[in-house]
């Protein structure tokens, strides 16, 4: 318990003071205890451990105990739902030193998740308690609740990031940004399909003319990984493509791991514009595993690098211990003059944004989202490039009318929203700015 109050005290010391040493604002002292469950003690300390890291982010606001501290804080055989209140009131002034405690229990049956939770506050001059009933389901049941839990304690609504749907899509849209969305003069606007992975196929709906992109992901991982190498070394050729089958350890496919991209050519970005992505797929999704459309975003690196890429050695017949032995400046030397030559090998990526291509029926379906979901693109994105993913569970994909457009509702550059993470520090291009 020494070890508790100490943590209490120093909680107390950081507090965030106003003028002349006075707190700007009351901060609360906060204990969740672990949730009782019955079925399963894991779910119960999990959902307590999400409650604390929710309002820990509110800062200045509460000062929310550590799980190892809460721990040794637990009375012998938990606290029952039923403890009354004035002992409640009691152990808080007494013991553990905290202005709120929050305790209840939690019942998991199948994908449904039940919490009845208790909150006593008394840190203001009449003790606040309540006790609420929290239920949610699905695999991101446990955050849900503690979104929840956390809104009841604070009584207001947390922030709640952009999600997909909460924008109607534009009826009109201006000229796409990405040649060949519809793939019928493939690969212009694309990577060349390697013909295995990736093709470019007959629209098999009744009625459509056209083609479509396929990607394959039931494949051997090893001769897909062999032949992607040889791709880019310039060793095969996708119009004479190798015959490669699948596996009977499915975690050994293509869709185990690396899963199959398909990337667009570059596309110039515009710092402050906002963008739609489009799209129509069909393929059989799984829960938490579905086929993506990225956007990346990419910028200049050739100023900090300091080697050369495989390809650029294979080009150059050097390995890369021949590579390491030349002087520092004619290894400078030779990465300016390869970025020169070949410029998008030492562009890095610096923005990722992607959609969500759920599809549990395995239907054509139609898909729509903005990007940035807030603010404007970052200004350090030159480029951007579409790629077109497909990973678990193993089998075929298809997508057709992929288009990247401008958001024709707006009518001027947006500025750049920071990120909500305090410690995330942008990217540079420039070698005095590296950390």
């Amino acid at each position: 318990m020494m070890r508790a109050l100490a943590t209490l005290l120093a909680m107390a010391a950081l507090a965030p003071a106003g003028p002349e040493g006075t707190p700007a604002k009351p901060c609360k002292f906060v204990v969740v205890f672990d949730f009782a469950c019955p079925r399963s003690s894991g779910l119960g300390r999990q959902l307590a451990d999400s409650v604390r890291l929710r309002l820990g982010r509110h800062k200045g606001q509460y000062s929310v105990i550590d799980r190892l501290t809460t721990a040794e804080m637990t009375p012998a055989g938990g606290l029952p739902l039923s403890i009354p209140q004035a002992r409640i009131v009691e152990l808080m002034k007494q013991k553990w030193a905290v202005t709120v405690a929050v305790f209840g229990q939690l019942q998991k049956l199948g994908q449904m998740a039940r919490a009845e939770v208790r909150c006593v506050d008394i840190s203001g001059q009449q003790v606040v308690a309540w006790t609420k009933v929290f239920s949610a389901e699905g695999e991101r049941a446990r955050g849900l609740m503690a979104r929840q839990i956390v809104e009841a304690i604070r009584g207001r609504a947390e922030w709640n990031p952009p999600e997909y749907g909460d924008e109607a899509e534009p009826k009109k849209f201006g000229p796409a940004l990405n040649p060949n969305g519809d793939f019928e003069s493939c690969p212009a606007g694309w990577q060349r399909p390697d013909n295995v992975s990736m093709k470019i196929v007959p629209d098999p709906r009744p009625g459509r003319a056209g083609h479509v992109l396929r990607l394959f992901t039931d494949l051997d991982r090893e001769a897909w990984l062999k032949y992607q190498r040889d791709l880019r070394l310039g060793k095969a050729d996708p119009a004479h493509p190798p015959r490669i089958g699948t596996v009977a350890n499915k975690y050994a496919t293509v869709a185990g791991l690396e899963g199959v991209h398909f990337r667009s050519g570059w596309i110039p970005a515009r710092p402050g514009q906002r963008y739609w992505l489009v799209a129509e797929m069909k393929g059989k999704s799984a829960g938490m595993f579905f086929p993506k459309i990225f956007v990346k975003g990419f910028a200049d690196f050739s100023a900090l690098a300091d080697g050369l890429s495989e390809v650029s050695l294979n080009e150059m017949k050097m390995t890369p211990q021949q590579f390491a032995r030349l002087p520092v400046e004619q290894r400078k030397k030779l990465v300016s003059q390869d970025a020169a030559r070949h410029p998008e090998r030492y562009r890095r990526e610096v923005y990722r944004w992607y959609l969500a291509c759920r599809n549990e029926e395995n239907v054509w379906k139609h898909y729509a989202a903005p990007f940035p979901p807030r603010g404007g693109l970052p200004r350090v994105v030159q480029w951007l490039r579409i790629e077109v993913y497909a990973y678990w569970p193993p089998g075929e994909y298809l997508f057709d009318d992929v288009h990247l457009y401008a958001d024709p509702r707006q009518k001027a550059p947006l500025p750049e929203e920071k990120p909500r993470t305090p410690s995330y520090k942008p990217p540079t291009t420039r070698p005095g700015d590296r950390p």
